[in-house]
């Protein structure tokens, strides 16, 4: 009876890392976007996205040279506000704002999303302003540079 757990549990630790396989084989990831960017003082980058079913996305985002950025994951209703520098609701399971890094994975619904790379002043992370307020003093670009990855299983 001994051996036969013993071969039973062999068994399972064998064949448990060709099941992750064979859901890689069922349920592919997807990649969404991929790039590194420059993101200039005052602007964002819009990215959207659609999926027709239940899915894990995964978003990594690494800041490279610059000031922190906000990442915020809304709908396209939402995106107009925040286009706008008014009030906005985002989802908070899919942003993270202020932010220099972060590694996000969730199970979300189908719909069409925007995700937002933000360097402006609208979010919680704002560039720093060198001119003081004074508009006789010139403000640098403080441009971040960001790369950033987003799939779908």
């Amino acid at each position: 009876m001994r051996v036969l757990h013993i071969l039973l549990i062999s068994l399972i630790m064998t064949t448990s890392g060709c099941l992750s396989s064979v859901e890689d084989t069922i349920n592919p990831e997807q990649e969404l976007f991929d790039d590194t960017v420059f993101i200039d003082e005052d602007e964002h980058i819009k990215l959207t996205w659609t999926i027709e079913s239940v899915r894990v996305i995964r978003i990594n985002l690494g800041l490279l040279d610059g000031p922190n950025i906000d990442l915020y994951t809304m709908t396209e209703l939402n995106y107009e506000d925040y286009k706008e520098c008014n009030a906005f609701n985002y989802i908070v399971k899919l942003s993270d704002p202020n932010t220099s890094n972060v590694d996000i994975e969730v199970t979300v619904d189908e719909g069409t999303y925007v995700t937002v790379l933000d360097n402006t002043d609208c979010g919680d992370a704002q560039p720093p302003d060198q001119s003081g307020g004074n508009p006789l003093l010139s403000d640098d670009n403080d441009r971040a540079r960001v790369e950033y990855k987003l799939t779908a299983q």
